[in-house]
């Protein structure tokens, strides 16, 4: 009988620890288990608990926690979506680094700027840049709390760089956030600006300064004899003539780059436009006993130009061929369909320009010196520059190609959209 009693003892007790079991060390064990998911960014299948009342309200805790964590989620991964198209738009590089210079965040402009396609999360700033004047610029934000800049060499650009430490709700400086700016085109086009500048006012020196030694000449000296004021008045009258024409050349360029030239189109067959030029300058190429040749190909369609613009380019050229030409020598002005373009071009058998100078033949007031002063040829130096903006208004670019010694081509090419069929 007694071990009946213990059996059935047993088996109560059995119960009782099923029944604790189930209610209330499996549903915690159960618990643990979703907490692990969740930890390692997984969504458990369910958050039902199976047990007790409080691990039931554990699991729908659970489940409104990751609900608000999957929200979060995804309004962060929106704002950093958004912010990385900003970035990625911006012009600027922009760098943002810790206190300890590691990097935080980077755009692709400032990827592409260092060759480094990837950066990775608080890598050493030192491993991408290595420059002093970035890690300076950083030393002083640091220090100062207040933006900073200073410029950086990089290559063949001019970096300028704006840094300024960010700081946390505790004013206690937490990093710094620097962009970097390509001031490159800026520093090129005020070193053109500058060299302009000096050029016209050397250009008008010279004139201006023998005019005016010659009116204190006459001045002082009222009895001058009548063939010496003859030649003091012919020199003035030349240098005159030299102040007009550099004058009327820049206010023609100033036009060309005003972004408003008003061109007058018009359709101008290129074989009679020629032919014309020609006779307006045998004067010239008698003085020099030079020959002229036209070349234009038959059946050459007629091109809707300004004719006037285009007149004054061809002018200029053959301008600086004849000043160029030795005597006795030839000028080939030609006219041809090339690879999709039309191309109208000056050619000269005389001193031609350096390898070097070549390049820059187009840029206001460049003289190849050595030419210059081989022949004593005196100019605007900005005929060709006048030439080169001619062409661009009509959609077109120019081109040079020239060997010391034996000769200067300079060719202008339009686009096929010009010619009228």
């Amino acid at each position: 009988m007694s071990w009946v009693i213990v059996v059935l003892i047993c088996g109560a007790l059995g119960v009782i620890a099923f029944i604790v079991w189930r209610k209330w060390i499996a549903p915690w064990r159960q618990v643990e288990r979703v907490i692990t998911q969740i930890s390692r960014g997984e969504r458990p299948r369910t958050f039902l608990m199976e047990g007790s009342a409080p691990a039931q309200r554990i699991g729908f805790r659970l489940e409104k926690i990751v609900g608000d964590l999957e929200h979060l989620h995804k309004q962060i991964a929106k704002r950093e979506s958004g912010m990385q198209t900003i970035f990625s738009a911006m012009h600027d590089a922009l760098l943002v680094v810790d206190s300890n210079r590691r990097v935080i965040l980077t755009n692709q402009t400032f990827r592409k700027l260092f060759d480094a396609p990837e950066i990775l999360l608080e890598t050493p700033l030192f491993e991408i840049v290595r420059d002093p004047t970035l890690d300076r610029l950083l030393t002083d934000a640091f220090d100062g709390g207040g933006p900073v800049r200073c410029e950086l060499t990089l290559d063949d650009s001019q970096i300028e760089l704006h840094a300024v430490a960010t700081k946390s709700g505790a004013d206690e400086i937490t990093g710094a956030l620097v962009l970097f700016h390509d001031i490159t085109e800026l520093k090129k086009m005020d070193e053109v600006r500058r060299d302009f500048v000096a050029n016209v006012s050397h250009e008008l020196r010279t004139p201006l300064s023998i005019l005016r030694g010659y009116i204190e000449t006459l001045l002082d000296s009222p009895k001058t004899p009548r063939e010496e004021l003859t030649r003091i008045l012919r020199v003035m009258e030349r240098h005159s003539n030299r102040l007009e024409l550099l004058v009327e050349d820049l206010l023609t360029l100033a036009q060309l780059e005003s972004g408003n030239p008003d061109l007058q189109l018009g359709n101008v067959d290129l074989s009679d436009f020629l032919q014309e030029m020609i006779r307006d300058w045998e004067k010239k190429l008698t003085t020099k006993q030079l020959n002229m040749i036209v070349d234009v190909p038959r059946g050459l369609s007629p091109i809707r130009v300004d004719r006037t613009r285009l007149q004054e380019a061809l002018y200029n050229l053959l301008d600086n061929a004849v000043k160029y030409s030795r005597e006795h020598g030839e000028i080939r002005l030609s006219a041809r369909r090339r690879d999709g373009e039309i191309e109208l071009s000056v050619s000269d058998d005389g001193m031609g320009i350096a390898k070097e100078d070549l390049p820059r033949i187009f840029e206001r007031f460049y003289r190849a010196d050595k030419a210059r002063s081989a022949n004593k040829v005196h100019g605007t130096g900005l005929g060709l520059a006048i030439v080169k903006h001619i062409a661009q208004l009509h959609g077109g670019r120019v081109e040079a190609e020239s060997e010391l010694g034996k000769g200067t081509t300079i060719r202008v090419l339009l686009p096929m959209d010009n010619v009228i069929r």
